[in-house]
């Protein structure tokens, strides 16, 4: 079973930061997700909440700033940030961080809120221009997104994530031509789901796993993986 860091080693160092990617990095995990956004200037951030005011000293949304205001606002995640590793990094940096290593990389387009129009193609285009198409999973709660990204061309692997209770969903996800369901850890409640998806040709990954006994019971019914905030578990893990 795989082990995809969540936003980053995002227990040791603030959520989808430098500084988060390179723990997870050192870490040894297998993958690793985050979060894209673009910037008022188009420009792709990496951070999970459309507005700034949870993680950074600042307010508002991410849409509504520039790339230049967005990396000026300190972490709010740690007491002593270092204002270069915990600033709100743009797409490059971080992809041109992770291309020196191994793990997977999973980009998650968050364009349920804002329209984004232009993400799918420059996200795509800085997957191209590193060579990373083998490694990267592109996944979005947005499954028109999804669809666009097959449309302009992405033969790489595409993820549905959703949040729910869906009732053989299967042959919606294969209309949909993605390769993996990334659900919430809930659907585990489900008799026989992760057999199923598997059945239908699926991979599965579920969010958020950071508990050792559900870590284990994951890897008991065959998840192919999981996103976790974890990234130094205790003995039992």
């Amino acid at each position: 079973m795989q082990i995809w860091a969540h936003r980053g080693a995002s227990s040791r160092q603030p959520e989808n930061t430098i500084a988060a990617f390179s723990a997870a990095m050192a870490a040894g995990v297998d993958g690793v997700e985050f979060d894209v956004q673009l910037s008022s200037d188009g420009v792709p951030v990496v951070i999970h909440d459309e507005k700034v005011d949870r993680t950074h000293a600042g307010t508002g949304w991410v849409a509504g700033q520039t790339v230049a205001q967005l990396q000026e606002l300190p972490s709010l995640l740690k007491k002593k940030p270092d204002p270069l590793t915990t600033r709100i990094p743009t797409l490059a940096e971080v992809l041109d961080l992770l291309a020196a290593g191994d793990q997977l990389i999973n980009i998650e387009l968050k364009n349920s809120v804002k329209a984004y129009k232009t993400l799918e193609s420059k996200v795509l285009a800085m997957v191209a221009e590193r060579r990373l198409a083998d490694r990267v999973v592109l996944s979005s709660f947005n499954h028109y997104s999804l669809q666009r990204l097959r449309e302009k061309g992405w033969t790489g692997e595409l993820a549905a994530v959703h949040d729910g209770m869906l009732r053989e969903p299967w042959r919606y996800f294969r209309e949909l031509d993605v390769q993996a369901v990334h659900p919430p850890r809930h659907v585990l409640m489900v008799p026989g789901f992760i057999t199923r998806a598997h059945r239908a040709g699926f991979a599965v990954r579920v969010w958020t796993v950071n508990k050792a006994a559900q870590r284990q019971r994951c890897a008991r019914l065959g998840v192919d993986g999981i996103f976790t905030d974890v990234m130094k578990p205790g003995p039992n893990w």
